[in-house]
């Protein structure tokens, strides 16, 4: 387990960490990930393993910076435990100064963080022309909120990643491919319990808190208040599940921050305010957006966790974070494609695991 290796505060490399027990690397599509080591303690392990050091695995191409950090003993060893977050988490520390109405997701999404970078030094990727639309308004709450907002609504997802040589890090947009409709090359990969691809499954499914319809309530008060209604899928009957959806903060007129070009004493930007105003067409797209935003956060559970051996198809060659891949689970009834969501890389002494969370099955894929 030496292909880990340490950098700086600065972005530069100091050595590759050694005498490590175990390495949990976590990633996920739609935010940042984080990663857990526990070391041996060494005089090199003790001076790497501090708080504000990054970690860098090859294997995904993105740093993690340490922020917490512990020494401990057990009856055998000397253990150091370090606990640090994948770099995408630092858009947490901007604020969304500017508003910013968004209609294309890839475009949004990198437009929030250009205009609210502020000596972050995390430079910004190349767009690849993603079509995924939205008409929704972002304003306040963290860059890094925003991005998660957008690529929950979009199936989009980001990471930040990092060059071992120049030590440079990018903020990047990207797009899971459809394993599903991919048979270029003979490619036929599938997680199966009959390709003993799948272990330890756990199936979820709930629909306790599912709703269907959103009654949007914008601006306004009594009579004068502007009502909207969006439905998914099935809402006729006593399939109909209504949610009220409270959107008073959406304002048919609004302020916009818009940074002047100068800065204070302290080199903060300097903004000023404007009013702007949505027309009718405009505003009504927004409210069913925040409708068909909320409704997503009351769709039906239904989840798989399970580990995924690398016996039929292999993560990083056959698929990848992001991606769509066929699932068949025969003795559940499941039959479906599912998101890769989130991928846990064990490293350990026995040997490397790989644990994936599906998310998002559709259940007519196969």
């Amino acid at each position: 387990m030496s292909k880990f290796v340490i950098y700086d505060s600065g972005r530069q490399r100091v050595d590759l960490l050694q005498q490590v027990e175990s390495v949990q690397w976590l990633e996920y599509y739609q935010a940042p990930g984080e990663v857990k080591i526990i070391a041996q303690i060494t005089p090199n392990n003790l001076a790497m393993l501090i708080n504000g050091n990054r970690i860098y695995n090859p294997d995904t191409d993105t740093v993690a910076i340490i922020s917490h950090v512990e020494i401990g003993h057990t009856e055998t060893e000397e253990i150091i435990i370090a606990r640090a977050d994948l770099t995408a988490q630092l858009l947490n520390n901007r604020v969304v100064m500017e508003a910013v109405n968004v209609t294309n997701i890839e475009e949004g999404m990198y437009n929030i963080y250009r205009k609210n970078q502020r000596f972050l030094p995390i430079q910004i990727g190349m767009a690849k022309g993603y079509s995924e639309t939205a008409g929704m308004e972002i304003r306040w709450g963290s860059v890094l909120d925003a991005q998660i907002r957008l690529a929950e609504v979009s199936g989009l997802g980001f990471r930040v990643t990092f060059d071992p040589e120049t030590g440079g890090e990018i903020f990047k947009v990207y797009k899971g491919v459809d394993r599903s409709d991919d048979k270029s090359d003979g490619y036929i990969g599938y997680f199966g319990t009959d390709v003993d691809g799948i272990e330890s499954v756990t199936v979820t499914s709930d629909t306790t808190d599912y709703k269907n319809t959103a009654v949007i309530a914008g601006d306004g008060e009594g009579l004068a208040r502007t009502i909207r209604i969006v439905s998914i899928g099935d809402a006729y009957g006593e399939n109909r599940r209504e949610l009220y959806v409270n959107a008073n903060d959406l304002k048919r007129q609004y302020q916009v921050s818009i940074e002047t070009g100068d800065t204070d004493e302290d080199e903060n930007p300097i903004f000023t305010n404007e009013t702007h105003t949505y027309t009718d067409e405009e505003y009504h797209a927004l409210l069913d957006a925040r409708g068909v935003e909320k409704l997503a956060e009351h769709l039906r559970a239904f989840f798989v966790t399970c580990e995924v051996t690398q016996n039929n198809i292999l993560y990083g060659i056959d698929y990848n974070l992001g991606d769509r891949i066929p699932v068949k689970i025969p003795e559940y009834g499941i039959f479906a494609t599912a998101r890769i969501s989130s991928v846990t890389m064990a490293y350990e002494r026995e040997g490397n695991r790989i644990i994936a969370i599906l998310d998002e099955f559709e259940l007519e894929g196969l």
